[in-house]
């Protein structure tokens, strides 16, 4: 996997259209073998090259921003881009929000508020764990048994977990991965202090949240896809989300993203109910840019590797 050129993200920006860049971490250096192939988590000095390109080339604007613009209340400024952040993992506030400080560039952060309570992983992750732990394995998936003899073979398996866990309601990924663990011969394992799995704690949250460059919004409470729920399920999932938000930080709801944020992650349903606990905005994770007129719950954005 190729890593791109700082300068192909400014590349995206358009003179007549917002665009969302979407990170998940920023981490000092790499150190895995297997994890974090998909560069889910960027090195720092990576990430401040990629600022340094988009602020050449363009206009920083915050998400509240984008708020009022749609709503008529302000100009979109030409090559506007936003930063994103998704997950809540530690190194946000550790590693990224100083370099974003720095050059004064707003940005979004949205928490899975479970990960935030329990310093959780999601399930992909604790995935990815156990392979590391194990150089040579079989898996068995729905579809079948796969063996994987070394790093690329893992790299591909993990892949292939990816695109079935991701479109079958049927499945429940955690418990998926959970059986993986066990198939491996790996202790159960739900959270971390590794860069790649830790998760902000509260006070974290509150202190990123009073910083004025920055906004903090949802992003479910187990990170579950939201569309795969049903209708009393989706609300005590985004309610529970908007409940610790609000205790834990103070916080209103303002800001969403959908967790997987793939065109099956969402609908009119979701976002009803999205609205209802009130959600103002909630981009997807498709890749795409943005010209007027907004729809704020369809908004797409351009994942950062």
């Amino acid at each position: 996997m190729t890593e791109p050129e700082p300068q192909t993200y400014a590349s995206r920006l358009a003179a007549d259209a917002l665009t969302i860049f979407l990170f998940h971490g920023v981490v000092e250096r790499h150190v895995h073998k297997i994890r974090n192939y998909t560069r889910k988590h960027i090195a720092a000095r990576r990430f401040a090259s990629i600022l340094e390109a988009l602020t050449a080339a363009g206009t920083a604007v915050s998400l509240d921003d984008v708020i009022k613009i749609a709503a008529g209340k302000g100009r979109l400024p030409a090559n506007a881009f936003a930063i994103t952040f998704d997950d809540g993992f530690r190194n946000n506030f550790t590693v990224a929000a100083p370099i974003l400080e720095a050059r004064q560039i707003p940005a979004t952060f949205y928490l899975t508020t479970g990960f935030v309570e329990h310093n959780g992983m999601s399930w992909i992750d604790r995935i990815e764990y156990a392979i590391e732990c194990v150089p040579q394995g079989r898996v068995a998936l729905p579809v079948g048994e796969r063996d994987y003899r070394d790093a690329e073979g893992a790299r591909v398996l993990l892949e292939e977990i990816r695109t079935v866990v991701k479109a079958d309601p049927g499945i429940d990924a955690d418990r998926f991965a959970s059986e993986v663990q066990h198939g491996l011969g790996v202790p159960e394992t739900h959270g971390s202090n590794d860069p790649l799995d830790q998760k902000l704690n509260w006070a974290e949250v509150r202190a990123l949240a009073a910083e004025g460059l920055f906004h903090v919004g949802g992003h479910s409470h187990r990170h579950v896809n939201l569309a795969f729920l049903d209708a009393a399920s989706l609300a005590r999932e985004i309610e529970t989300s908007r409940t610790l938000l609000a205790e834990r930080a103070g916080l209103s709801c303002r800001h969403y993203s959908y967790p997987e944020g793939t065109p099956n992650a969402y609908s009119d349903t979701v976002i009803a109910a999205l609205k209802g606990i009130g959600v103002q905005c909630c981009p997807t994770a498709e890749d795409g840019i943005n010209p007027p007129p907004f729809d704020l719950f369809r908004l797409k954005r351009v994942m950062v590797v």
